[in-house]
């Protein structure tokens, strides 16, 4: 039954469209989560998509089992999803109610008549149903239900409830709530209810924080405030990309823990970019401020929402951590977060040499104070002997991995070609300067990726695969190994890795992601002449075929 109602709730995804939220007045007010589905937009986007031809319909044809056969075929038509359900909203939530959670979802229907027609054959599947009517609100509800699920519907609504007891109570008491017990009375939904958007979801810390505040302060001595604490999450099907964002507000409480808003940077030093190679596959570039963390760090102990146990043990750590310095690099814990900017720049490109199958990775780390790197860096060589000087400040740190040091950075790589330009010319002649989304780097965490990316992902995944078989079995090499794999059986995984970055290159081409004090957003970037979500669907469509047919 399980999988009927989740293949329900996917089917009516892509048969309907709708304006309204007049299901709101069915999600209670201490809801911790809260979801959208804007039923109109996505209906739109996908009216282009040929659904009958879609590999699904044959995997169900051929694999699925007779119940979800009959379901789909007999009552998951365009037609009866049309003529049971308005075109609006599905709203979904989860709530923390007596210290046993609940939740559900409300959709909307054309009228009751309709939907007991639509429902009526999978309730008679469910066994030891108990039916009430004339029930809840009005006492215009018709309920079926066991101990832990009831559905109900009146001429508008229908829900779907799930509870460790007594359902259908639950559900009587949705239909029962006045505004003020809803989601519309709390002071977040008017704005996270953005109906641009093609699917949201909002989780506050509020109903938590009524149930834990007391028991916080009473068993571990924590003085905090849970309330207030709200994230946002919005995912739009655009015509040529998935943008996706994510808006994050804490109380006061919260932020003086985390301290997020203080060292949390966007500058770096722009010299990075001259030693990192121009069209990356990947980037990560990450800016914090390493002196404010330590700052923060210590202001911990002074910070009275904690207990005062871990407030002592923080002021002990302390105290250990700059004595051990001290000892090891001359320098305490404050000295040595002064060491760095708190800006690191990391790429990868394509490795086309036939011995190397490992990608071509690239790291640059901002120094701030050379003199205390220095310092720093002649009491690590003491101690690590495996580090190679091959000339003044170009090191070898590992068989793979050089390391050249200038006034401004730390340059590491696997690529000695590279590795010896930036130590001959300080610089690299194709460099990151020209990236061309080189705007994106003001943000304080940024990721980005191309379809090229997604192969590397699978070499590496091979290569670990030969690396691990090399400790029991003798190959020369890697190809002796990639001639050993295809004579043996694979498993499903060893093919979804093999063609899945295949699958993925061919519908998307970027991926971007980046994080600021506020929140987070990121685009895929799309291929072809359809839009995100049909792109998206057929991307998922075949990724289902490829897996069906190792199973």
């Amino acid at each position: 039954m399980k999988k009927i109602l989740s293949l329900l709730v996917a089917s009516i995804l892509l048969a309907s469209c709708g304006t309204k939220n007049e299901e709101s007045y069915f999600i209670p007010k201490d809801a911790v989560g809260v979801m959208y589905v804007n039923l109109k937009s996505l209906s739109e986007k996908s009216k282009a998509l040929d659904m009958k031809n879609l590999n699904i319909n044959t995997l169900i044809k051929d694999k699925a089992p007779k119940e979800i056969k009959d379901f789909v075929s007999e009552f998951m038509t365009s037609e009866n999803l049309n003529n049971t359900f308005r075109k609006e909203f599905i709203l979904g939530f989860g709530s923390i109610k007596r210290l046993s959670g609940f939740g559900g979802l409300a959709l909307p229907i054309k009228d009751a008549s309709a939907f007991e027609t639509f429902i009526t054959p999978m309730l008679n599947k469910i066994p030891n149903l108990e039916k009430e009517t004339n029930v809840g609100k009005d006492n215009n509800f018709t309920i079926y239900s066991t101990k832990e699920l009831a559905i109900g519907w009146n001429n508008k609504t229908a829900l779907i409830i799930g509870a460790k007891n007594y359902a259908a109570a639950e559900l009587i008491d949705l239909t029962n709530l006045d505004r003020q017990e809803t989601i519309l009375a709390t002071n977040y939904f008017d704005n996270f209810f953005d109906t641009n958007q093609d699917i949201g979801l909002h989780i506050t810390s509020s109903p938590l924080g009524d149930a834990l505040d007391g028991i916080l302060s009473a068993f571990a001595g924590m003085n905090i405030n849970l309330e207030n604490n709200n994230l946002s999450y919005y995912s739009s099907f655009e015509d040529d990309n998935v943008h996706s964002a994510t808006k994050l507000k804490l109380n006061n409480d919260i932020k003086s823990l985390v301290g997020y808003d203080k060292w949390m940077t966007t500058s770096y030093n722009k010299k990075l970019l001259n030693v990192l190679p121009s069209n990356p596959v990947m980037l990560t570039k990450l800016s914090v401020d390493t002196e404010t963390i330590y700052e923060h760090i210590l202001s911990l102990k002074d910070n009275k929402s904690l207990p005062i146990s871990i407030r002592e043990e923080l002021k002990k750590n302390t105290k250990r951590a700059n004595r051990e310095l001290e000892k090891d690099l001359g320098m305490d814990t404050q000295d040595f977060s002064k060491i760095f900017t708190g800006t690191v720049i990391l790429t990868a490109n394509k490795n086309d040499s036939p011995e190397n199958k490992s990608p071509n990775i690239y790291t640059a780390i901002a120094i701030k104070d050379k003199a205390k790197f220095d310092r720093f860096f002649n009491a690590l060589k003491e101690k690590k002997s495996r580090i190679k000087e091959i000339s003044k400040n170009y090191y070898q740190l590992d068989e793979d991995i050089l390391m050249v040091v200038t006034d401004d950075l730390i340059f590491m790589t696997n690529d000695g070609n590279k590795a010896d330009e930036v130590k001959n010319s300080g610089k690299l002649a194709k460099n990151l300067s020209d990236f061309k989304h080189i705007d994106k780097l003001s943000h304080s965490l940024y990721f980005y990726s191309k379809g090229d990316f997604n192969s590397i992902v699978s070499k590496l995944y091979k290569t670990n695969q030969y690396n691990r078989s090399s400790r029991y079995t003798s190959f020369d090499n890697y190809d002796d190994f990639n001639s050993f794999s295809r004579g043996r059986k694979k498993n499903p995984i060893d093919n979804i890795t093999d063609k899945s970055a295949e699958l993925y290159e061919k519908y998307f081409e970027e991926n971007h992601f980046y994080m600021d004090i506020n929140g987070a957003e990121s685009f895929i970037t799309t291929k072809g002449d359809k839009n995100s979500l049909i792109q998206t669907i057929l991307y998922g469509d075949e990724i289902a075929k490829l897996t069906s047919e190792k199973n």
